[in-house]
């Protein structure tokens, strides 16, 4: 570069080139901005070249670590299981091999008497320095696991090759000659849930910014690992309540069908009575017959509806579909609230013209859900009016409620229920 210089008497630059130096004792990795310019002489040849030299090695790996710990917070942040946000941990480190030789990362068993090699990236597992199982009451391992999950103060290891011989040195040829193996927990826990053993780098030092730059990480997978395990639990949770679910589910189901079998029992003596012409029945009793069947009926009907609500709790409720008259159908419903709601003082408006063909529903679905539209319009209308319609819109028929009723928000005061004609996919819908 200098020679080109004085040739041709244009001036260089280099921003942030690498020039390995022997300054400490060892060669360092350093990064150096600099430019050669020509000095002029009398006779106007180049007689020397001027050196600006600016090391600019603390911003370069500064960049290069902070873009490492932005990868891994953002690739950890997603991982819903322990094992896979050690892996991704590791696989983000393994990527930024000029300052990560090689990465570990052990999780403590339930006993914590125990470190089991959950990841691992830039060294094979299971060689000298990565076995499978490191013994956390043994302070004799080449490891100092032990300290470090007892005290939860990180330690240095800075004699490699004598203990494990060549290690992967990153970037470099040369084997790691240190390594850092730090805690994986959070602050005030009793003992960490797991250590990160990280190899340095052959060429640089561990000073504050890189030592701070290996706190980052591990705090970084102390988190993903927590969130994870709470993840964990909580679908442990789910799948516990669902359980319930489906316990209580079975449970509402088969009582039901216990009940169901006795009242109808009941139900045929009484109606047998009842329906007695040869010896009339006393007047007293027949009312009191009569009472016990109506009441019947009732606990009946209310069985079936719990039934039928066990039944769509477990995903098996079966829609019966018969061509209906839907307008008539429905304006014969709705008759039902009229004398109710002329009582109240309120006006009942059935809008419901005839449809041009009939339409496919369960008629008993349909009225359980005319029924509860009218009931909940009719408890939330003091004053004003009640009106149902029904419409027909081309391939499927739509039924609106709309009350005056103040006791509901603006945006739940209609409710819609589509009934579509033969052929067409059905759906209902309601607030």
């Amino acid at each position: 570069m200098m020679k080109g210089v004085v040739a041709t008497g244009v001036a260089t630059w280099s921003e942030d080139q690498l020039l390995n130096m022997n300054r400490k004792g060892y060669v360092e990795e350093c990064y150096f901005t600099y430019s050669f310019a020509p000095v002029a002489i009398e006779t106007g040849e180049t007689g020397g070249i001027f050196t600006c030299v600016a090391e600019t090695t603390e911003r370069v790996l500064g960049e290069r670590r902070l873009r490492t710990l932005r990868a891994l917070g953002e690739a950890v942040s997603g991982a819903r299981t322990v094992e896979e946000a050690c892996e991704t941990a590791t696989g983000v480190l393994g990527r930024n091999v000029a300052d990560v030789a090689f990465a570990l990362l052990y999780l403590l068993d339930a006993d914590g008497k125990e470190a089991l090699l959950t990841s691992t990236s830039g060294i094979e597992r299971g060689c000298a320095a990565s076995p499978a199982v490191i013994r956390l009451d043994d302070d004799r391992t080449d490891w100092p696991l032990a300290r470090v999950a007892r005290t939860g103060v990180q330690a240095l290891v800075s004699d490699l090759p004598e203990r494990f011989g060549h290690l992967p040195g990153g970037t470099w040829p040369e084997s790691a000659r240190m390594a850092v193996v730090l805690p994986i927990g959070h602050p005030g826990q009793d003992r960490p849930y797991g250590l990160l053993i990280v190899g340095m780098s052959p060429r640089r030092g561990l000073d504050e910014n890189y030592g701070t730059f290996f706190k980052l990480a591990a705090g970084q997978i102390a988190t993903a690992v927590s969130n994870a395990r709470a993840y964990e639990e909580e679908r442990k949770r789910a799948e516990a309540l669902a359980e319930i679910d489906r316990a209580k589910t079975a449970f509402f189901s088969n009582v039901s069908h216990e009940f169901r079998t006795p009242l109808t029992l009941m139900l045929g003596p009484l109606e047998d009575e009842l329906a007695e012409r040869a010896s009339p029945l006393p007047p007293a009793r027949r009312e009191r017959l009569e009472t016990a069947h109506r009441n019947s009926l009732r606990l009946l009907k209310l069985v079936n509806t719990l039934l039928d609500f066990s039944r769509i709790e477990a995903g098996r409720t079966q829609a019966s579909y018969e061509s209906t008259d839907l307008a008539a159908y429905t304006s014969e419903l709705a008759s039902v609230f009229r004398s109710a709601v002329e009582k109240a003082g309120l006006a009942l408006v059935v809008d419901c013209p005839p449809l041009p063909e009939p339409v496919y529903v369960d008629r008993e679905m349909w009225e359980k859900i005319v029924l509860n539209l009218l009931s909940n319009a009719f408890k939330h209308t003091f004053e004003g009016s009640i009106t149902i319609k029904l419409r027909w819109c081309g391939d499927y028929a739509e039924l609106a409620v709309v009350d005056t009723g103040t006791g509901i928000p603006e945006n739940r005061v209609a409710a819609s229920v589509r009934a579509f004609s033969p052929g067409q996919r059905g759906e209902v819908s309601h607030a």
